[in-house]
């Protein structure tokens, strides 16, 4: 028997903010306050931390193999083995996010802990492509605000300006495609590792949809935050 429980998440600020893609917890604010309301932006981030806080109570007693988690291009059980104080320099990013709020990765870290396994879970180009356009539509979205604000740009600028709308606007009409594709390799990422009699645990964004590309002799479980469906948009 294979299991694999899935922890439906709506991401938080401190999960998705990145150093090197220049994004910050301040800028994932804004688009989640664009994207919901602020209002209910903040609904969302208490349904999470209560959902997270049911979750660490049943993971204390419950052993975990494998955990997969969506943003994950690097097999780190590999990686433990082979280069032990990259694997620790990991770890330790982690408690940072975890000590700036990250509650999913409080979970990561608790379960590793316990014995379980971080395994790749993306197809790293593939992931690299839709940080690109996070990265992109971020961009423009400041520039739409400075705009706003009455700010005035060059020639030059204005011509960058534009061709980044296009590559965005390219960007946003492909997301759907390129999210199809991303699905089917995360599933394979998981129905390649993981075996017989073991369980694993699968924190995957609210918008992805893994679970028809899993194969047929993995039992699912699937754990969502209660609240959420009066809150987001109907296609999330």
């Amino acid at each position: 028997m294979k299991k694999l429980l899935f922890i439906y998440d709506v991401h938080l600020s401190t999960d998705v903010e990145s150093k090197i893609l220049d994004i910050s917890k301040s800028d994932v604010e804004r688009i989640k306050e664009k994207s919901y309301g602020s209002r209910n932006a903040q609904k969302i981030k208490k349904a999470i931390n209560d959902f997270y806080g049911l979750l660490d109570k049943r993971f204390e007693k419950e052993e975990i193999d494998k955990i997969y988690q969506d943003g994950g291009a690097i097999d780190w059980d590999t990686v433990a083995k082979t280069k032990p104080q990259i694997y620790g320099q990991y770890l330790k990013d982690l408690e940072e996010k975890v000590e700036k709020g990250s509650r999913s990765f409080k979970l990561v870290l608790d379960l590793v802990k316990k014995g379980a396994k971080i395994k790749q879970t993306e197809d790293p180009k593939m992931l690299l492509a839709e940080a690109t356009f996070i990265q992109n539509y971020i961009k423009i979205s400041k520039i739409k605000e400075e705009l706003n604000r009455g700010k005035h740009y060059s020639l030059k600028e204005e011509q960058e300006i534009r061709e980044l709308a296009d590559l965005v606007a390219k960007q946003q009409s492909e997301q759907n495609e390129r999210g199809e594709k991303r699905d089917k390799a995360i599933a394979d990422n998981i129905n390649n590792s993981l075996k017989e009699g073991e369980v694993g645990l699968f924190i995957i964004g609210a918008m992805h949809n893994v679970k028809q590309y899993l194969a047929k002799d993995i039992i699912i479980e699937e754990l969502k935050p209660k609240g959420l469906k009066e809150i987001l948009p109907a296609d999330s």
